[in-house]
């Protein structure tokens, strides 16, 4: 699969992540193409990171075809797919990668359709 486009929304934090920036680029990598999969163009898939005193967050937005609730509960379990060929290990892996950072995953449908994929990371010495 070619290299897939997004954009940044906002600025960049000036603080350093604290975090496996290869597995991070994984998790990231897997969004994106789900996005695009889910009939998003490049332009409306947007990346914005934040940080706050507990953590990092990365939000990435789509405007894809969104998901039921029913679709929405089981994303994040392996094997689930709502593809003809996929084998549902996307998702999982990205739940699996920011479990191993301690921090969590989050889908939501967004108002007038897409998803909404918020990625939680706490600092390296905030471990409670």
């Amino acid at each position: 699969m070619p290299i897939q486009a997004f954009s940044i929304k906002g600025a960049l934090p000036d603080e350093p992540g604290y975090f496996d920036p290869i597995q991070i680029e994984q998790a990231l990598l897997n969004l994106i193409k789900n996005s695009r999969e889910a009939g998003s163009d490049s332009e409306n898939i947007e990346l914005e990171v934040s940080t706050d005193i507990l953590g990092q967050k990365l939000v990435l937005s789509d405007r894809g075809c969104g998901m039921s609730e029913k679709v929405l509960e089981q994303a994040l379990l392996p094997f689930f797919s709502t593809k003809e060929q996929g084998v549902g290990l996307g998702l999982a892996l990205c739940r699996e990668i920011i479990d191993a950072h301690d921090g969590y995953i989050q889908l939501l449908n967004r108002p007038g359709g897409g998803l909404q994929i918020c990625l939680w990371l706490p600092w390296k010495n905030n471990k409670n």
